[in-house]
């Protein structure tokens, strides 16, 4: 059967139309990469399936309680997607395509990037700018094994930035990766963890509990739920029990004493509600800066991610 366009001339109006589309022409279709592909290129530049090995060459990079915190190179995860879209060249075609959308390509999975983990907890993604800076940290402690649901929040000033993945390498490491740079990480243990309690020294009958702002005489001074700096009160154990049992009544005496000598109890009279608030234990964080006090970072979070 013959056909009825000449090979040449189709050959050169598909060029043609490739290059309309690139140059960005009016009435020109610009191609797309498939959602699942991009989805897939996506999550190998958030390094989902690199061998831990590649990114830890060496055990002692990363040893038991060290936090290491680094950049990906964009140009690297440019080249990553590059050798995995290679493996899909199959005609010079495919390879024309590929040189001339490589802008479009690499710009589709940035986006791909912002929405990944936000579409896996059903949430909207937080930002649509593009092609920032993505940074991280990995984290090896017991602190990972014994706190599961281990909350991260990075912050760039008083930004909070996106994360982009969070997951466990092994049992007592962890990955996460931001888009930003942050100038400090917070790490929570679980917002679960609120309980009613005190702090003391095994086996001790003698403790101190930090008193907390009631909102008197105002929420500026003494903000509600907020330690008031350096005031406690003191507490002891009731004499004879061998399990060790707070000493209530006694305790409730002491926080009323130490509330009104600095004007932060109203009409002079603690309430339960009051009491309370002073035996919450909150849920503990530790908080890591990365940036001195001149904005510079330190130079042991300072790495870089730029090979395999």
């Amino acid at each position: 059967m013959k056909s009825w366009v000449n090979r040449k001339t189709l050959h050169k109006s598909i060029v043609k139309n490739m290059m309309d589309a690139s140059a960005g022409k009016k009435d020109s279709i610009v191609p797309e990469l498939p959602d699942d592909l991009a989805r897939w290129l996506s999550q190998l530049t958030l390094l989902y399936g690199v061998p831990t090995e590649y990114l830890i060459p060496d055990p002692r990079m990363l040893p038991t309680e060290s936090l290491r915190f680094f950049f990906l190179d964009r140009n690297w995860l440019d080249r990553l997607v590059d050798g995995a879209l290679s493996t899909g060249v199959l005609s010079s075609r495919d390879q024309v395509f590929n040189q001339l959308f490589f802008q479009q390509i690499y710009a589709q999975i940035d986006k791909s990037q912002l929405e990944l983990r936000s579409d896996l907890r059903n949430e909207t993604a937080k930002t649509n700018t593009t092609g920032g800076t993505i940074s991280g940290f990995v984290f090896r402690s017991q602190v990972i094994s014994g706190w599961p649901g281990i909350e991260i929040n990075a912050y760039q000033g008083d930004t909070l930035l996106t994360i982009l993945r969070m997951d466990r390498l092994s049992p007592n490491v962890l990955l996460c990766l931001f888009y930003g740079v942050p100038d400090r990480v917070d790490f929570s243990e679980p917002a679960e963890g609120l309980h009613f309690g005190i702090t003391r020294e095994e086996s001790a009958q003698n403790y101190e509990v930090s008193i907390r702002g009631l909102g008197y005489p105002s929420e500026e001074e003494h903000p509600a739920g907020m330690q008031i700096e350096s005031i406690t009160a003191p507490g002891k154990m009731r004499q004879g029990t061998e399990l060790g049992v707070v000493d209530i009544a006694g305790l409730a005496g002491s926080v009323t004493k130490a509330l009104i000598a600095n004007n932060a109890l109203a009409e002079n009279k603690l309430t339960p509600a009051g009491f309370a608030i002073q035996l919450t234990q909150g849920a503990g964080r530790q908080s890591y800066q990365i940036k001195d006090e001149k904005g510079e970072h330190y130079p042991q979070c300072n790495y870089t991610i730029n090979s395999i």
